[in-house]
């Protein structure tokens, strides 16, 4: 048996294959350097030990990628507003994922990238831990950047600014910010400027 499934994707052509009893996902890259980066960020991160999906094959803008399934940090967040409990332990396995990710990337480089198209949805969740997907976009910046989108995806997330949320936010940036020692102050700053965009993004729609 094969199936294709296509998932959703802003900027690629991606699907899950279904061949007897194992699936693997093909992403088809629009850009060549996204596809170039992509890939280079996946090695970086694999060969510093940071969870990351297997490279199984790679062709011309073509990767084929170990899948780990679909349940997200963005599942799990809405699993948790839901039934009114916060689990400290996945709070705090996003974060130190995080920090491995920025010392993988800046021990490679020697300055600092950053993730840049970061949300909670390119988290998945598997066995307990958390591995990071979607590299295309990383490029030179300041962490509190990352961190700032974050929190601010967080809150907005359907239905947005509820007490829960509120809750989530206050606790996740005292971890982050001791986590990947940033000042707290900073990542509020990226906080309040990402809730303009989302505000401004809003009413054009």
């Amino acid at each position: 048996m094969h199936k294709e499934i296509e998932l959703i994707s802003k900027r690629n052509k991606v699907f899950r294959i279904v061949e007897d009893d194992c699936t693997y996902i093909i992403k088809k890259f629009e850009n060549h350097e996204n596809y170039i980066m992509e890939k280079e960020i996946l090695n970086i991160l694999k060969k510093a030990g940071v969870k990351v999906p297997s490279i199984i094959k790679e062709e011309e803008n073509h990767l084929y990628l170990e899948d780990l399934g679909e349940f997200n940090f963005l599942d799990w967040y809405e699993e948790q507003e839901k039934s009114n409990t916060l689990d400290l332990r996945m709070v705090n396995t996003l974060c130190s994922y995080l920090k491995s990710f920025y010392s993988a990337v800046f021990g490679f480089y020697k300055e600092q990238y950053i993730l840049y198209d970061v949300n909670f949805k390119n988290f998945i969740i598997a066995g307990n831990e958390i591995y990071g997907l979607d590299f295309e976009q990383v490029r030179l910046g300041n962490i509190q950047e990352d961190a700032g989108k974050l929190l601010a995806f967080g809150l907005t997330y359907s239905p947005s600014m509820t007490e829960w949320k509120n809750n989530f936010r206050n606790i996740f940036i005292e971890i982050l910010s001791k986590k990947l020692n940033i000042e707290k102050e900073k990542i509020i700053e990226e906080e309040q400027k990402e809730l303009k965009a989302i505000e401004k993004r809003r009413k054009l729609l």
